[in-house]
C-alpha cells in the first residue's frame, strides 16, 4: 500500500508544480503582458524581489553599472556582457528589464538577468 502511496504522490508532483507555475505566471502577467514596475515601487520592494521594468538606460556609470530612467525616476542597474542578450542598446532606446531588487544599507539597484529591446 506505502509503494502505491508514493508512486501516487511522485505522479501528481509534477503536476502540481506546473499548476502552481502557471498559477504564478499569471499573477505576474494579464493578457499576456508583464507587469512593470516603476522605479518608485521599486524603490519599496524587499531585496531579492524580481521586477520587470520599462524605461531607457541613460548612462554608463562605468564597467557593468548603468542608469535606468522611466518616467517615475531613476535606478542603478547591474548588467553582465551575457545580460545584453546580444543586443545593441543606445542611449534612450526604450527596453525591458528582468532582473532583481539588490538592496545594500545605502543603495538600492537592479541586478539585471536579461534586457530586451
Amino acid at each position: 500500500m506505502k509503494k502505491i502511496s508514493m508512486l501516487a504522490v511522485l505522479t501528481l508532483l509534477p503536476v502540481c508544480n506546473a499548476m502552481a507555475m502557471n498559477n504564478n505566471n499569471q499573477m505576474q502577467k494579464t493578457n499576456n503582458q508583464p507587469t512593470y514596475w516603476s522605479v518608485t515601487e521599486v524603490m519599496a520592494l524587499p531585496d531579492n524581489s524580481p521586477v520587470v521594468m520599462r524605461g531607457r538606460i541613460t548612462k554608463n556609470m562605468g564597467g557593468n553599472m548603468y542608469l535606468f530612467e522611466d518616467s517615475s525616476g531613476n535606478v542603478m542597474l547591474e548588467i553582465d556582457e551575457e545580460d545584453w542578450n546580444g543586443n545593441t542598446v543606445r542611449v534612450n532606446d526604450i527596453v525591458t528589464v528582468y532582473g532583481n531588487v539588490d538592496k545594500g544599507v545605502n543603495y538600492t539597484e537592479i541586478d539585471v538577468e536579461s534586457v530586451e529591446k
